[in-house]
């Protein structure tokens, strides 16, 4: 247990989660929330020194006490993350694990951006696949066994998100692809339907973001379906696909076909009667390992950088969709000084 100070700002499903890996990796916890209810089982349930407030104006005298050396975790609504954000940068709190969606508009991001420069913030969010193996698995059995990496992601289902799950599927891509997107082109629809509130809205419809090398992801959301995603990347002799337990199955066309006529224009199936490789990932948390990334136990992976830029691909698609038009990436001044706050969560 380190001799410091974790902030846990959030404690509905998520934030419970995140509260018993912080009861026991700290010495002094305090939880806030505005629900009485979500402060009683704060103080009840965990271990350790807990202290429950419902804002984190009660909390300066204990930040006083631990400095710099505290770590704080955000996992309130989505709206309500960056105002989060810079009472805790304001508060001294240098060290911030953020839940998605980062923040809700480019100016919020761009905001944050300048926040983490030139306070020296770590940072670091929640968006938890590229932790997985996922990445090192799709790339090694690409270039082993399917001709090459894969040039194209394609997600489709029915009611999950764009932001609340396509979020997730986004930063995998820019893991995988190894590169930042370079535009985005979206069409999208809401609805009322969102499970924590309808006062959140939903996003269904198709976001296409372009990387370098011609790489594409391409996310297809129905808000008016039940059935869960499928995943899919192609490589050039097979497919890639990850199903809704994260598991990763690829399987290959056949290579008699394939030696016969190498020609991408001449395309077979995959052979379906079998994967040629499995990969079934690890699903424990993984925050007290980004923890360890801004606490600086162990070298950062996934830091304000990454978290940005996976943050501004994200809402740009909503701008796009907002506008009609494709938006180039990063995001230039005048876009972000155009862009609008977004329900989302």
């Amino acid at each position: 247990m380190r001799d410091s100070l974790g902030i846990l700002v959030g404690a509905g499903s998520v934030g419970k989660r995140h509260a018993a890996v912080m009861a026991a990796r700290y010495r002094q916890i305090v939880v806030i929330d505005v629900s009485s209810s979500a402060r009683e089982w704060a103080s009840t349930e965990l271990a350790g020194n807990v202290t429950a407030c419902p804002s984190l104006s009660e909390v300066r005298d204990v930040l006083t006490q631990f400095g710099s050396n505290t770590t704080a975790v955000i996992a309130n609504w989505g709206p309500s993350h960056f105002a989060t954000f810079k009472d805790l940068v304001q508060l001294g709190v240098r060290r911030i694990f953020c839940e998605k969606p980062l923040a809700v508009s480019l100016k919020q991001i761009d905001e944050i951006r300048r926040m983490c420069e030139s306070e020296k913030i770590a940072l670091t969010a929640g968006l938890h696949l590229r932790y997985r193996g996922i990445t090192e698995f799709v790339r090694r059995v690409a270039l082993t066994e399917l001709g090459g990496l894969p040039t194209t992601m394609v997600v489709d289902g029915g009611a999950r998100c764009l932001a609340t799950n396509g979020s997730h599927w986004l930063d995998l891509a820019i893991h995988i692809f190894g590169c930042e997107p370079i535009a985005v082109l979206s069409s999208m629809n809401s609805a009322p339907i969102n499970p924590r509130s309808k006062q959140l809205a939903y996003w269904g419809g198709t976001a296409t973001w372009q990387f370098e090398n011609d790489q594409r992801l391409t996310i297809t959301y129905d808000n008016q379906s039940s059935v869960h995603e499928e995943i899919r990347l192609y490589a050039p002799t097979g497919v890639i696909e990850i199903d809704s337990d994260f598991a990763v199955r690829a399987f290959q066309r056949n290579l008699d076909e394939v030696r016969a006529d190498p020609r991408v224009v001449r395309v077979g199936q995959v052979r379906r009667d079998a994967p040629i490789v499995e990969y079934v990932p690890d699903l424990e948390s993984v925050l007290s390992q980004q923890l360890d990334e801004i606490d600086g136990v162990r070298p950062i992976q996934y830091g304000s950088e990454q978290v940005l830029t996976s943050a501004a691909a994200l809402v740009s698609a909503f701008e796009s969709h907002r506008w009609g038009e494709r938006v180039v990436l990063p995001p230039t001044a005048d876009v972000i000084d155009r862009s609008i706050e977004w329900n989302i969560s």
